[in-house]
């Protein structure tokens, strides 16, 4: 089952960068084919984990984020923005949004591990004794 949301950690400055670039709406947005590019909700998510970050004193917070969440970040952060302290964010706001695309077209679990093969009580035994060296 693919998933409807999943959360991206974002550091302060990345937040900050966000709530520069993410608008709640967007000016002529019957205009847009598809969808325009601003999210309420991730304008939401991304004012309370400032919020969180500022009461608490976190350096970094998750936020719930969506396909279409992904797309608007993809369509309004310029790749070489920085933070207000000249940091390049940027980049790794878009590279986060683009891992949590693919988790959400793909899943979070789409690596294939074989089954390890079932243990008797002799081969526990013996991994123990290895492990302990007697």
């Amino acid at each position: 089952m693919i998933q409807e949301t999943t959360s991206i950690i974002f550091t302060c400055d990345e937040l900050w960068l966000l709530q520069a670039t993410i608008r709640h709406e967007v000016a002529q947005v019957e205009q847009w084919r598809i969808a325009a590019p601003a999210s309420l909700s991730l304008n939401e998510e991304v004012s309370e984990a400032l919020l969180r970050c500022e009461e608490i004193g976190l350096s970094e917070a998750a936020v719930l984020v969506s396909r279409s969440d992904c797309l608007v970040i993809d369509y309004c952060v310029p790749q070489g923005a920085k933070s207000p302290s000249g940091v390049a964010v940027g980049r790794s706001v878009l590279l986060k949004s683009f891992r949590a695309r693919r988790e959400l077209d793909e899943g979070p679990d789409n690596v294939a591990v074989e089954e390890p093969q079932e243990m008797t009580a002799n081969d526990v035994r013996d991994q123990l004794r290895n492990m302990t060296g007697e």
